[in-house]
């Protein structure tokens, strides 16, 4: 991808989220879930970290290698012409200066937005505010020495770490990360697990920053979450959960010798895969 393709896209996914319409990325691990995202239409795609460690036979968590992730990223980028954001987790670096090496890797590779973590380990203890802060200027530092106007995402794991204190005062922590994270650079900021409509708008306007929402059980629906000016709606693993149940649904029925019907009934056909797997028949730019 040339540099100039890359800026375009980053500075109209950077767009999406101060639009009116709230932007909703069913988060993908493949290039083939990328391409059938934007045949429907989607403005944007972005990778779940879970998803695709789980693809390739790995744990959540950093356990997969970075350049594998890289690999998948890049295929990712190539197969689309819009905006694909990389989940990066805690960036598989311990340092600001890996991190912005990893940034910039992760920029090659044709992303033109993060989601960075603020949790040493998913669900475990969090890296202090300094720390963490450091690490998004290191991740600007090297969007800026790229050329790319990158969208970090950045993801405070307050609420999902182990309680501590009211819910209140999770909310007043959250908020106070989310602010030393948009004063270091960041364009957005996703506390994961925060349903509540009156606390995400209160973090809006605390911070003047997009918000992103984890879609799951509870969670309220979209056009109350537009309503109250939340920017983001992500699923995380979610898609690739709800596929692996249906898979093995039918999985079940065959071992059982049961019938054809739950995956012949439902079945995408070859020509309908064809409009979007085919890049001759994708959208050129």
């Amino acid at each position: 991808m040339d540099k100039q393709t890359q800026v375009r896209r980053a500075e109209a996914f950077r767009a999406l989220h101060h639009a009116p319409k709230l932007l909703v990325l069913p988060n993908i691990w493949d290039p083939l879930g990328a391409r059938l995202l934007e045949h429907l239409g989607y403005p944007a795609v972005a990778t779940a970290s879970a998803a695709v460690a789980y693809s390739l036979g790995y744990d959540d968590g950093q356990r997969i290698r970075f350049d594998v992730m890289l690999e998948v990223i890049e295929r990712i980028a190539a197969s689309v012409s819009i905006p694909l954001s990389a989940d990066i987790e805690g960036g598989y670096a311990e340092s600001p200066r890996e991190l912005g090496d990893n940034v910039r890797r992760v920029l090659q590779a044709g992303a033109v937005g993060i989601n960075l973590e603020d949790s040493i380990a998913e669900g475990g203890p969090l890296r202090e505010i300094d720390a963490q802060c450091a690490r998004i200027r290191a991740a600007r530092a090297a969007a800026v020495r790229e050329g790319i106007p990158l969208v970090i995402n950045a993801r405070t794991d307050v609420f999902l770490s182990e309680p501590a204190g009211s819910e209140d005062d999770r909310v007043a922590t959250a908020g106070a990360r989310a602010r030393a994270y948009v004063e270091s650079g960041a364009d957005c900021i996703y506390p994961i697990l925060l349903d509540d409509v009156a606390a995400l708008t209160s973090l809006r306007r605390a911070t003047g920053a997009p918000i992103n929402v984890l879609a799951r059980a509870g969670t309220p629906p979209m056009r109350r979450l537009e309503a109250a000016g939340i920017s983001r709606l992500s699923l995380g693993p979610g898609l690739i959960k709800s596929s692996l149940a249906a898979m093995e649904g039918v999985a079940r029925e065959l071992l059982d010798y049961g019938t054809y019907d739950r995956f012949t009934s439902q079945a995408m056909s070859s020509e309908r895969i064809a409009q979007f797997v085919r890049r001759e028949r994708m959208p050129r730019e």
